[in-house]
C-alpha cells in the first residue's frame, strides 16, 4: 500500500479555488492541500490563473482534497460522510513499509482508531507521544507494586502502550507534519518507557521479598540496557534517515541477507523478537505466568544479542546501513 508521502506526477501549477473551508482529520482542507502541493513540488497560483495561465493548472475546489497516493487526484470531502471516508482512506495509507505482520494485522487497526479520535479533537502527533509516555510511566508505577495482579496488569498495559506507540507516527503522516523533532521525541519516549518499566519491575520484585543478589542482578541488567540503547542510538544517529530504532532491525536483516552468514541470520531472527510490537506481546504472556524472573532473562538475552552483533559484525552492519539509507 502506498504511503501518503509518495508523490506521483501532478500538474506543475495548482490553484486552490475559493469557498467555505472544511476540516478533515482535525485540520483545514485548504491547509492540507497547500502541504500536499508543496510536497509534490507544485506551485500554488491564484485561482484566477485557471482561466488566464497558458500552462496546465489543476483547479482544486474547497470541498476536495489533493490526493497524491491514490488513483484519483481529488478526494470528495463535501459531506460529513465523505469526510469520514476520506479520513479513513488517508489513515489506512499511514502504514509503514517496515511494519511486521503483527503490527499490520493487530496493532494498526487499533492505533488508527485512536489516531482518528485524537485528530478529530485537533491534537497533534507530539500530544500523542506525550500521552504514550505518560501511559508508559504509569505502567512502570504499577509494575513497582508487588503481587501477581500488578504484574499481569503491567503486562497488559505495556502491550497497550506498544499498540499506541504507532499513533504519533500515523498522525504525523496523515497530516503531512512529519519532523525530525517528532521522530526524536517518539524515540526518547520509547527508551524512557523501556528503562522506567524495567526499574519498576525491579522495585516490585524487591518488594516481593527478593534478596540483595536479585536486586543487584536487575541493577546490572538495567545499566547494560541503558548502555545498549545508547549504543543503538549512536548507530541510528550515524546512519538512519530518521530517529527510529527500527532501522537497526532493518540493517541487521540486510546484513544477514547480503553476507549470507548463518550467525547474522540467527541474529536477525533474534532482533525480530526484540521489536517492540512482538516483544510487548511476549512480555504480556510472560507476565501472566507471575514469574518476574523471566523478564530480566528476556532483557538480558536482548542486551547480549545486540552487543555481540554490533561487536562482531560492525563492518557488515555499517555497510548494510548505508545500503538501506541509499534505498530509502
Amino acid at each position: 500500500m502506498p504511503s501518503v508521502a509518495e508523490v506521483p506526477m501532478i500538474p506543475p501549477l495548482v490553484a486552490l479555488l475559493p469557498g467555505p473551508d472544511v476540516r478533515v482529520l482535525g485540520m483545514s482542507a485548504r491547509l492540507r492541500n497547500e502541504r500536499v502541493a508543496n510536497r509534490a513540488g507544485a506551485t500554488l497560483v491564484p485561482y484566477d490563473a485557471v482561466q488566464q495561465h497558458d500552462r496546465s493548472v489543476l483547479a482544486v475546489p474547497p470541498d476536495r482534497l489533493l490526493d497524491l497516493a491514490g488513483t484519483e487526484r481529488l478526494i470528495d470531502v463535501s459531506t460529513p460522510a465523505a469526510r469520514r471516508r476520506a479520513a479513513w482512506a488517508i489513515l489506512r495509507r499511514t502504514e509503514k513499509s517496515t511494519d511486521g505482520w503483527f503490527s499490520r494485522t493487530l496493532n494498526r487497526p487499533i492505533s488508527r482508531a485512536v489516531s482518528y479520535a485524537l485528530l478529530s479533537l485537533r491534537l497533534n502527533a507530539n500530544h500523542a507521544s506525550m500521552l504514550v509516555l505518560i501511559l508508559g510511566l504509569a505502567v512502570a508505577l504499577i509494575g513497582a507494586q508487588p503481587g501477581y495482579l500488578a504484574l499481569a496488569t503491567m503486562g497488559i498495559l505495556f502491550h497497550l502502550a506498544s499498540v499506541l506507540d504507532g499513533v504519533d507516527g500515523e498522525m504525523a503522516r496523515a497530516t503531512l507534519s512529519e519532523s525530525e523533532l517528532g521522530a526524536r521525541l517518539d524515540t526518547i519516549s520509547d527508551q524512557v518507557t523501556y528503562v522506567a518499566c524495567f526499574i519498576g519491575l525491579t522495585v516490585g520484585w524487591f518488594r516481593e521479598g527478593q534478596g540483595v543478589n536479585a536486586v543487584a542482578w536487575m541493577a546490572l541488567i538495567t545499566v547494560a540496557l541503558v548502555a545498549t540503547l545508547l549504543r543503538g542510538g549512536r548507530f541510528v544517529s550515524r546512519y538512519a534517515p530518521d530517529a527510529s530504532f527500527v532501522f537497526v532491525d532493518r540493517s541487521v536483516r540486510r546484513a544477514a541477507r547480503d553476507s549470507g552468514r548463518l550467525p547474522l541470520r540467527l541474529a536477525a531472527a533474534g532482533f525480530t523478537l526484540l521489536r517492540r510490537d512482538l516483544f510487548a506481546l511476549i512480555f504480556m504472556v510472560v507476565s501472566f505466568t507471575g514469574r518476574r524472573a523471566l523478564v530480566p532473562a528476556l532483557v538480558a538475552f536482548g542486551v547480549v544479542l545486540a552487543n555481540v552483533t554490533f561487536t562482531l559484525y560492525g563492518r557488515e552492519l555499517a555497510e548494510a546501513a548505508v545500503a538501506e539509507r541509499t534505498d530509502a
